[in-house]
């Protein structure tokens, strides 16, 4: 699989499906990472640096430098995932459902 899963036909819903805490889902768009991915430590690495420069809260960028470091350390511990995989588990019928309103990742 070299697509989003988004753009790839079968899947066009995503392939995730992010909720608050309330159970609300943005209604804008959004890309998810995982510790798993073994981009993503600089990918946050990135945005911690885009944050800081936009002056945004210092503990909130060290967070995300922090987090960049644990999922660095994930991988170490529980091995390197596959993003770009194809598709290995069964759909849920009602998250597919939330998703094709425009939700998904």
């Amino acid at each position: 699989m070299a697509r989003l899963w988004r753009n790839t036909e079968g899947t066009r819903e995503g392939k995730y499906l992010v909720q608050r805490r309330d159970g609300s889902v943005p209604e804008w768009p959004y890309f998810v990472l995982g510790a798993a991915d073994p981009a993503a430590p600089k990918a946050l690495q990135a945005y911690a640096d885009r944050c800081q420069d936009l002056g945004m809260d210092p503990e909130y960028v060290d967070d995300i430098r922090t987090m960049a470091t644990e999922w660095s350390v994930w991988r170490v511990t529980h091995g390197e995932g596959d993003p770009d995989a194809p598709r290995h588990r069964q759909d849920d019928p009602e998250i597919i459902a939330k998703m094709r309103q425009g939700h998904g990742a």
